[in-house]
């Protein structure tokens, strides 16, 4: 899925920096600028690494211009829902993932608003489907670099892209190395059938729900087969 985000005239020079890096952060593919009013050459300031993505981020005039051409456009709002308003009835972004995870498209567009005053009811129309993140009633609205963040994080885990500053987890095949090297420890030092498969399924289970790394395991798998060599070698 190729995202590509859209600021809506764009106030704060911080604002669009940090946006930037945001959008590099969670592999971004398109940054659309409508009428911006933030100074772009400021904002490289608050870009950090993400410098040439907001240098080649395309500047239009025309909401319809930035999401003519996508397969789902998706307007943002803090103001999601209003009693009687047709237009004002979201949907919550964690119901919108869902959504995506059963009916993925190819390019998807997000449309945020200014800092202000967010989008203009004649925008919001535009879209194919208003989206909010549910946060505290009394000051539900968040500052626009933190909303994208949000956005872009929960999308994130539905791509299905790999970070690297995260450990890869065990592979089936390492964990079935380790539970059978368990299971030989457990047949040799507990004779009771009944007990012996006991311990061998909480053990199992234990290492299940601990979801260990491909780390992890190698060092389990290291110290499990010292101890049975110890066993074996009393025998």
């Amino acid at each position: 899925m190729r995202i590509r985000v859209v600021l809506v005239g764009v106030e704060g020079p911080v604002n669009l920096g940090f946006i930037a890096r945001t959008c590099v952060n969670f592999g971004v593919d398109e940054l659309f600028l409508v009428n911006p009013k933030a100074d772009l050459e400021e904002a490289l300031i608050y870009s950090a690494k993400a410098k040439d993505f907001l240098r080649k981020a395309m500047i239009v005039d025309d909401l319809g211009k930035a999401i003519h051409d996508v397969d789902l456009s998706v307007a943002t709002t803090a103001k999601g829902y209003s009693r009687g308003d047709a237009l004002r009835q979201s949907i919550d972004l964690v119901s919108f993932t869902e959504i995506l995870r059963e009916q993925p498209v190819d390019r998807l567009a997000l449309v945020f608003g200014r800092e202000s005053t967010g989008l203009t009811r004649e925008e919001l129309k535009r879209a194919d489907y208003l989206v909010t993140i549910p946060a505290n009633p009394e000051y539900p609205v968040l500052n626009l670099s933190q909303s994208v963040a949000v956005f872009l994080w929960e999308l994130w885990k539905i791509r299905g892209m790999q970070a690297s500053n995260v450990p890869p987890q065990a592979s089936r095949e390492e964990l079935e190395l380790l539970q059978r090297i368990i299971n030989d420890i457990t047949a040799r030092v507990i004779g009771d059938e009944e007990k012996r498969h006991r311990v061998y399924m909480v053990v199992t289970r234990l290492l299940m729900r601990a979801r260990p790394t491909r780390y992890d395991a190698r060092m389990l798998t290291y110290w499990f087969r010292r101890i049975l060599n110890k066993i074996s070698t009393r025998e």
